[in-house]
């Protein structure tokens, strides 16, 4: 039995002036969630929304199990809400940017917070982290050129290229295309090396 924290952070999930669901995951992931006569599904998205009304926020894991009686063999997403996390099973993952839209299924089913943190181990063997192979991940991105890379936007981070040096430029596209491989993000560091 094993858990893999693809990725954990802060979310928000809310309403545009038109009624759309937006969720951002650690503000440079954009999806709509949009209902459908097949179910719902998350469609990858810029982030030029507009935003009328905060529906939640908070902390969100998304997890691999494998072998969890208590969870199918395949991607989660857990949003906490009132002290408990809501589950929300990804078939098949979340959208790319060669794949942009992808089902999701909202369950009702809610984990209490310490309840999550056994199944995902905090660092027991069994469970490890995507990026690190060990149970907690480290920020790493604090020796990069752009301090908390990994949060910023495309927009945000766009704005902050124009000050750095061709090394620094290269190391940040390098540390992009291993990590996040935001598409827009890499050609904009691509277009200031030429």
């Amino acid at each position: 039995m094993s858990a893999t924290v693809q990725r954990h952070g802060r979310y928000t999930l809310f309403e545009t002036p038109r009624s759309n669901r937006i969720l951002v995951l650690g503000d440079n992931q954009w999806f709509a969630w949009v209902s459908g006569q097949q179910g719902e599904i998350l469609v990858r998205s810029e982030d030029e929304h507009e935003r009328e009304r905060t529906i939640q926020e908070g902390e969100f894991y998304l997890v691999d199990f494998e072998n969890d009686p208590d969870f199918t063999d395949v991607p989660h997403l857990f949003l906490s809400r009132n002290g408990d996390f809501q589950e929300v099973i990804l078939p098949n993952g979340l959208p790319t940017d060669d794949d942009v839209q992808k089902r999701v299924v909202a369950t009702e089913k809610t984990v209490a917070a310490g309840e999550l943190k056994q199944h995902l181990g905090a660092g027991e063997s069994g469970t490890r982290d995507a990026a690190t192979g060990e149970g907690e991940r480290p920020k790493a991105d604090t020796q990069l050129a752009i301090p908390d890379f990994d949060e910023l936007s495309v927009r945000g981070a766009k704005i902050r290229l124009d000050d750095l040096k061709p090394d620094e430029l290269r190391q940040l596209r390098a540390y992009e295309a291993e990590h996040k491989q935001r598409k827009t993000l890499i050609h904009e560091i691509d277009r200031r090396l030429r």
